[in-house]
């Protein structure tokens, strides 16, 4: 009988044990899964911040650039309210949320300066203040001075090739963010330089250590002014156009399109083709004279470069409200340099810097134009 007994008071406290030992496990995952609801909310919280915060931050950008638009085409006169009262305010709105600016000037009396301060508020009721000194435009000439020039952050994907010309001049690559390269495919030339305002995930062998640039003062991009383009053209087209080897004989001066442009072919002469939409390049553009031939593409909008293409010459997109992109997909050879607020790579890009654009003017050549010399955000 005591075995018996024995045996069962055994029983007993074994299921007991089990019985605790499933409480326990129990308690344990309800604990575990009140975290993760927790963690799931307090991520969908930080999400919904952010979201917030990306609309009021791109509200207060925008403001930024109608401020910079206004001053350089004296929209509702600004310049000359800043010139009797030093003051100039406005406020309007866009489908994600209201902006309200100030220009202040001079700055601390310091003449041809100015104080930007924006405000973005998003319908969400998020706001973001952005704060920027700027001043008159006085060289442009540094756009222009490296095969690659992104006002944002690059990427550069798969193999390519960035080199100067053959006085060793032009064969580094800017960006107004960190450069990153998709593998390490990417060859340059011991003339070459990286220049950034964040970091780069990887330099090229053949670049010195002392010419990797980070961290540095972002470099202005020049607006591209239609209305002087327009006044000093030499041959204007209304409506999409397409130029091919007979439409690029001879070309002489600025060629204004007030559409978008589709271009392939050789070319011979000076000039530069603006158009106020896009331009698509089908196939090559080549110059016929290398020594004599120059030629650029501006465009506000985009400029596409598709295919096994070979381009000679200058490339630039560059908006003032809306970010211009430059998109190189294929076997793409450039001889002269490519300018965009957005470059987008994908494929094989060679670059081989070449000033074939002497002589033309270039923007920030027409008007006086203004450039962010500080810039700084504040999160409400």
């Amino acid at each position: 009988m005591r075995t018996l007994c024995g045996h069962a008071a055994s029983d007993v406290r074994a299921r007991g044990s089990v019985f605790l030992l499933a409480i326990v496990a129990l308690l344990t995952l309800l604990l575990l899964g009140t975290s993760l609801v927790q963690l799931t909310v307090q991520g969908l919280s930080d999400a919904s911040k952010r979201g917030k915060r990306a609309e009021s931050f791109a509200l207060a950008e925008a403001g930024i650039d109608m401020a910079l638009v206004k001053l350089y085409e004296n929209y509702d006169a600004a310049n000359d309210v800043l010139d009797s009262t030093g003051l100039y305010e406005d406020t309007f709105s866009l489908p994600e949320g209201t902006v309200h600016y100030t220009i202040t000037a001079p700055y601390n009396g310091i003449p041809d300066t100015c104080m930007i301060v924006s405000k973005g508020t998003s319908n969400k009721h998020d706001e973001t203040t952005i704060r920027v000194v700027a001043s008159y435009l006085i060289n442009p000439s540094r756009t222009f001075e490296g095969a690659i020039f992104s006002d944002s952050p690059l990427t550069l994907n798969g193999a390519g090739m960035v080199l100067p010309d053959e006085n060793g001049k032009g064969g580094q690559i800017y960006a107004n963010g960190n450069i990153t390269f998709h593998g390490t495919s990417f060859a340059m030339s011991e003339d070459g330089a990286l220049l950034t305002t964040g970091a780069t995930n990887w330099v090229p062998p053949q670049v010195p250590a002392t010419a990797v640039y980070e961290h540095i003062a972002p470099i202005p991009m020049p607006i591209i002014d239609l209305d002087y383009y327009e006044s000093i053209a030499t041959q204007t087209y209304n409506g999409n156009t397409r130029f091919n080897t007979e439409d690029l004989t001879d070309l002489n001066g600025v060629i204004f399109v007030d559409g978008d442009v589709r271009i392939s072919g050789n070319y011979t002469g000076q000039a530069m083709i603006v158009a106020t939409g896009k331009i698509s390049v089908t196939g090559n553009v080549l110059s016929t004279h290398p020594d004599e031939d120059a030629l650029a593409l501006l465009s506000p909008k985009a400029i596409k470069i598709a295919g096994d293409s070979r381009v000679d010459g200058l490339v630039y997109a560059h908006g003032v409200t809306v970010d211009a992109e430059t998109t190189l997909s294929g076997n793409i050879e450039i001889h002269g340099a490519v300018c965009a607020d957005v470059v987008l790579t994908n494929g094989s890009i060679t670059v081989i810097y070449d000033d074939v654009w002497d002589g033309l003017p270039l923007p920030g050549t027409g008007k006086t134009q203004w450039a962010q010399t500080s810039w700084e955000v504040c999160y409400l």
